[in-house]
């Protein structure tokens, strides 16, 4: 059956069965841990708590700006993230910090809810409100030896906008839940003594929420962007290449126009390497190609910023690459809903972890 939108169960499992699908709102429970995960018995609490994979995530952005904060917890691997990209100023600003795992405690709902994670010269904390339509971003980041403070106050704004939540099965019981919105948002960012106000009519969050009980190396490509269009519409796009074992029936490609969530189809992802000309040092930069079998997605994203972090340790094996640039192409469901990308700034990634 072609993948359509349905409501969620009360519940992200049931009976011990995680409940695969494409959903139009948020579950009230990401009881994550109640899942029956065989390999091929049963595993207990304890073992499974250590193998859930889980983090949430916001990218922010405006005309000038583009950001993410981001709570990543792989339990072997905690990450606290920050990342602000002045494309005026062509500036990259990156607070990053491995923490203790434990200090990191995601919710299990997004309809009321708060996640937090507090130590000096760092303050992250993420307000989910989505029973009242909103959620607010909070971070106080203290200056470095070679940058600049940096602190927010934004608000989303849910309204009637569709977000993409889903299930996807790994095999064996396992599988992961994801869940994407696009909103539009309003506050400030300060870098430095600069405060940088974020207008609702030109500005937007992308939230990211996510469990998995993902495989011993787990490892995904993805891109997305947000913007407005020539008509002054909130536009968005998802598009990942993941290890879920039925791609056909569930996957998180889609893209937003204006609030409406319209579907895509399993996509591809092939990367050209950057190319400098011998003479004037200069070429063309790096470039994802982004497509489907179906002639659905014609999608290129033009790297402008790179972004690596790799980790080699004896028990954990990390490679990410997390470039930000530019997408231009165009995307089509089959609803008939069409996209013409223009210079979305959005970011990629490109991630493996074995652990």
């Amino acid at each position: 059956m072609p993948r359509q939108l349905q409501a969620p169960p009360s519940q992200l499992v049931v009976d011990g069965k995680l409940q695969l699908g494409t959903y139009d709102r948020p579950f009230e429970r990401l009881n994550a841990l109640d899942a029956n995960i065989s390999a091929p018995v049963r595993w207990p609490t304890a073992l499974k708590r250590l193998r859930l994979k889980e983090w949430q995530a916001f990218q922010f952005g405006n005309r000038r700006i583009f950001g993410m904060v981001a709570l990543f917890n792989a339990k072997v691997l905690a990450l606290v993230q920050v990342k602000v990209y002045d494309r005026v100023r062509q500036r990259k600003i990156l607070y990053e910090t491995k923490v203790l795992p434990w200090t990191l405690a995601l919710p299990n709902t997004l309809l009321d809810s708060d996640v937090c994670y507090q130590r000096r010269g760092c303050r992250v904390t993420f307000r989910n409100r989505l029973h009242d339509g909103h959620g607010e971003i909070d971070f106080d980041i203290s200056r470095g030896v070679r940058r600049p403070s940096l602190s927010a106050r934004l608000t989303a704004f849910a309204g009637r906008a569709q977000p993409m939540v889903v299930c996807q099965p790994f095999g064996r019981g396992r599988g992961m839940y994801s869940h994407k919105g696009l909103m539009p948002a309003e506050g400030q960012l300060r870098i430095g003594d600069e405060e940088i106000p974020f207008d609702r009519t030109d500005s937007h969050v992308l939230m990211d929420d996510h469990k998995g009980f993902y495989p011993y190396v787990m490892k995904w490509d993805w891109v997305t962007a947000a913007g407005r269009d020539d008509a002054g519409r909130l536009v968005g796009l998802n598009l990942t290449r993941n290890q879920c074992t039925d791609p056909e029936r569930y996957n998180e490609n889609g893209f937003w126009v204006d609030g409406r969530l319209h579907l895509l189809p399993p996509v591809r992802m092939v990367r050209e390497p950057a190319r400098r000309w011998r003479l004037s040092g200069r070429g063309q930069a790096e470039t994802w190609r982004v497509a489907d079998d179906a002639g659905q997605v014609d999608l290129r994203f033009d790297v402008h910023v790179g972004g690596r972090v790799d980790v080699n340790a004896i028990v954990v094996r990390s490679k990410y690459r997390g470039p930000f640039g530019t997408f231009n192409g165009r995307l089509t469901a089959k609803d008939g809903q069409s996209l013409d990308v223009r210079d979305l700034f959005g970011m990629g990634e490109d991630f493996y972890l074995r652990c």
